[in-house]
């Protein structure tokens, strides 16, 4: 009777083991995933708002300058320009966010995302004083007001006069200029004073330059961009780190529609948790005055984590005509870029600034060939973020950027008179940051681990708990067969005939001892 029960109970157990394992293996991602959306919030005084308002990966932006080597040639004969490209120059970037505010009910946090370059000359080619012959932009951008501004009817009395004062200030299509003034600490454009006054009677000319300076990122340094606000995703993970606004404003004033002009994503350091193969992120960039979107490429390991590889489609920057869904980035369709540029000019006080991949990667073969020593390459030139799925962690990234000048044709200007149309680039720049092995290890121990194990531990019960349930069943049949076996056969019972068989013998007998 006791072995009876302690049979059922230990039964009981198995099976109880295997149900409860096999609920908790289903179960088990919802918790991890319920864990993690607890985890990733910006909350004040939380590891998670820690590292996000003070990235602690390093973050290197390396900057090379295409130096034209055929000036005169350009100049004098409108050449094909022919670059070489140098550097790298390379700077270490420190971000750190200055929390302005809080806003419960909405669930948002503002702040000044406050960015230090510091320059890297170990991890340099060359140093900063070195010269080189880059597109005069100042100059660019004053012919392009010239021409699109000015009346026409006035344009015969101003051009004249223009092309003296740049002759007077010997501003023509190619400068030589020190690395340094290209990049960070500029050089000052003594022509603007003049021609401030000069086209007052005939223009409102926009604030050009800061201090008349010019240089592809001046003031840039220890500055800000301005305020974002951001979601702290508290109640709703999927907005995590997610721009609200931006300087204010829920959309830019920059391009032509209110779906260009859209604020959308993230800052490209973070996105909301549990990525899947099939989102297209977002990422707004203030550098490129729009949202730009990546897509899933492949799978990557680094340092041991899976993540997800997602890059910049061809079709981002593909002419309005091959993807409709750019032409409000193009305000006149006479006008409009080939594939793999982006026109800045809207948003750069009208300088004819444009933006493409290093080297016009995926972009028109106009572009490519229009300008000797351009070879892209997508292993060097490509943009992409490596992103663990479960978390929406960045572990790898590479911005990638080039910033070129619309060069045009402008017979009244005598610098700009026997130049083609081209587009000529100044610089690309590559912004990394990866994840390093202190940090891998960490991220294993805090994420992976305790999912593994989780994971590890419900499906031994579940297979344990079956296991016992199977080896039970199957002991409680084969001792029930023995059971009968040696019950209904006993030793006695084998060796003595059966009742049919003595009745028959003992009527058989008897018949047989019966008078006949």
């Amino acid at each position: 009777m006791v072995w009876s029960v302690l049979r059922l109970a230990l039964l009981a157990l198995g099976a109880t083991v295997c149900i409860s394992g096999g609920v908790l293996y289903g179960l088990f991602p919802r918790i991890i995933k319920a864990k993690i959306d607890e985890y990733l919030v910006l909350d004040n005084g939380t590891s998670t708002f820690e590292n996000w308002k003070n990235i602690p990966v390093p973050i290197y932006v390396k900057f090379f300058i295409f130096n034209i080597t055929n000036p005169l040639d350009v100049m004098n004969e409108g050449a094909k320009p022919v670059v070489k490209e140098i550097g790298p120059y390379t700077f270490k970037q420190t971000r750190k966010k200055e929390i302005v505010g809080w806003d419960e009910k909405q669930g948002t946090i503002q702040y000044k995302d406050v960015k230090t370059y510091v320059f890297q000359p170990d991890l340099s080619i060359g140093t900063q004083e070195e010269m080189v012959y880059v597109v005069n932009a100042p100059l660019l951008g004053i012919a392009k007001i010239a021409t699109e501004r000015i009346s026409r009817i006035i344009q015969p009395l101003f051009m004249p006069i223009l092309s003296s004062l740049l002759k007077h200030y010997k501003e023509e299509l190619i400068i030589k200029r020190m690395v340094q003034q290209i990049l960070f600490h500029g050089y000052e454009v003594r022509l603007l004073k003049d021609l401030s006054r000069l086209v007052q009677p005939f223009v409102k000319l926009p604030h050009l330059l800061p201090n008349n300076t010019f240089g592809l990122f001046y003031g840039k340094n220890d500055t800000t961009s301005g305020v974002f606000s951001v979601f702290t995703g508290i109640g709703d993970s999927s907005k995590f780190t997610v721009v609200n606004t931006w300087k204010n404003k829920k959309f830019l004033p920059y391009w032509g529609s209110k779906y260009c002009n859209m604020i959308n994503g993230t800052d490209g350091g973070q996105f909301p948790p549990h990525v899947d193969k099939k989102d297209v992120l977002y990422v707004f960039s203030t550098d490129l005055c729009r949202s730009l979107y990546l897509e899933y490429e492949r799978e990557v390991n680094i340092l041991g984590i899976k993540a997800y590889r997602f890059t910049t489609p061809a079709k981002l920057f593909a002419n309005p005509r091959t993807n409709p869904d750019n032409q409000c980035f193009c305000k006149d369709d006479k006008k409009c870029l080939h594939a793999g540029a982006i026109d800045l000019t809207t948003c750069k006080n009208g300088a004819p600034v444009v933006a493409s991949a290093p080297h016009f990667y995926q972009g028109s073969k106009e572009y490519i060939e229009g300008v000797v020593g351009l070879n892209p390459v997508k292993e060097q030139h490509q943009t992409f973020l490596d992103i663990e799925p479960m978390t929406g962690l960045v572990l790898n990234a590479r911005k990638r950027i080039q910033l070129s000048l619309n060069v045009k044709r402008t017979p009244p200007i005598e610098s700009l008179q026997k130049i083609n149309d081209v587009l000529i680039p100044i610089a690309w720049l590559s912004e990394s940051a990866s994840l390093d092995e202190q940090k891998a290890t960490l991220f294993k121990q805090q994420v992976q681990s305790p999912m593994k194990i989780g994971m590890a531990s419900t499906l031994a019960a579940t297979i344990v708990g079956a296991v016992w349930t199977v080896i039970f069943v199957l002991a409680f049949f084969y001792f029930k067969k023995i059971k009968f076996i040696t019950t209904g056969w006993s030793k006695e019972q084998l060796c003595t005939p059966r009742k049919e068989e003595q009745e028959m013998q003992t009527g058989i007998s008897n018949k047989g001892l019966e008078p006949e």
